[in-house]
């Protein structure tokens, strides 16, 4: 085990956490950040195991029989993000935690003591979330046992921590280990001073007919990022600019807020950018994209979310159900837009424009 990992101890004291919710990584990664902020508050090893955010994919057979099933008993059929075990791919968690099976081994053979925690205080939308308030009752409990060889485990059916702002080095941190901060050579562009500008539009299961239309009220329609991209554009001067779309579409093809197919390169223009679409495309790579980019132009999503967390850029995102403290340069966004906004942006882009 790594020597910088959480909480090393030579006795031992450990956490575990074996919620495992099967949805977006926005989701998911809030349970992780909920059992890392404890261990970070406690000097705790995390005992973790990459069973921990492994998801649902449409090549998995286990998957597709529950789907089948559902089928034949009139019920209706899932959609999967199809993540499968991309966040192990993406974040080098066990280079910084300990071998979960190597302590659930110690506690079978009783060389270690199980606690049980209480449930996190913590309720959505968490933007004004003490974390000294929300882990009191947890922080009581493991205060109580100052012993070693002690392994305290977060109780199931839980709300995640999607709250960053203690933890967001120790994410980062596993990120680049990974090797998954570099942007993905097949979306470069030629010339090497272009302005990346990464567009994540949250479509997919929300557009009509899907799975969670009934919360199409996340979407934002097209006429937001136009309004955005139309005053990047204008404010990135002579830089080229490459604009990439990263979203959730219908069999490949990006789609409107409507659910009707649209190109971008169609309303945007042509002598001002480069248009790359990313719809449906390999998870991994269009995050990385997104942390990835010169300029980050999020939705209402736990996946534009963690990216503007992790992410060095300048980020132009709504205002959501969770805050982006600790994230550099942001910009957070009505659902109107004012001119102060556009004034705003137009700073903020201008002085993107003058890094190197």
């Amino acid at each position: 085990m790594c020597g910088e990992s959480i909480g090393m101890s030579r006795l031992g004291r450990y956490l575990v956490d074996y919620e495992n919710p099967d949805a977006g990584i926005g989701h998911s990664l809030g349970h992780v950040n909920n059992a890392v902020k404890i261990c970070l508050r406690h000097d705790l090893t995390f005992a973790y195991a990459e069973s921990q955010v492994r998801k649902s994919s449409k090549s998995h057979w286990g998957w597709r029989l529950r789907q089948w099933v559902r089928r034949l008993t009139l019920r209706q059929v899932y959609e999967t993000h199809d993540i499968g075990n991309d966040i192990n791919a993406m974040f080098a968690f066990a280079q910084y935690t300990k071998d979960r099976r190597e302590v659930e081994r110690l506690l079978r053979q009783k060389a270690l003591k199980l606690v049980l925690l209480p449930e996190t205080a913590i309720s959505i939308p968490s933007n004004a979330q003490q974390d000294d308030e929300a882990y009191r009752a947890v922080d009581a409990v493991i205060r109580s046992h100052p012993e070693d060889g002690v392994v305290f485990r977060l109780p199931d059916k839980r709300t995640g921590d999607f709250e960053y702002e203690a933890s967001k080095a120790w994410f980062r941190r596993c990120y680049d280990a990974a090797r998954s901060s570099k942007f993905p050579a097949q979306y470069a562009p030629r010339l090497s001073h272009a302005l990346k500008v990464a567009i994540h539009i949250r479509r997919g299961d929300l557009l009509p007919g899907r799975q969670f239309d009934d919360l199409s009220k996340r979407m934002l329609p097209d006429a937001w990022y136009q309004r955005i991209l139309v005053q990047i554009l204008g404010a990135s001067g002579e830089r080229p600019v490459v604009v990439y779309i990263v979203s959730e579409g219908l069999n490949g093809r990006y789609c409107s807020e409507r659910g009707l197919a649209m190109d971008w390169q169609s309303v945007l223009p042509t002598d001002r950018c480069k248009v790359v679409e990313l719809i449906d495309s390999p998870f991994v790579a269009s995050f990385r994209v997104l942390v990835g980019a010169d300029i980050l132009v999020g939705s209402k999503s736990g996946m534009t979310h963690l990216a503007g967390m992790l992410g060095e850029q300048t980020k132009f995102v709504p205002r959501m159900w969770h805050s982006y403290r600790g994230a550099s340069r942001v910009l957070e966004l009505e659902d109107e837009i004012n001119e102060k906004m556009l004034t705003e942006l137009t700073r903020l882009t201008k002085a993107q424009c003058l890094l190197p």
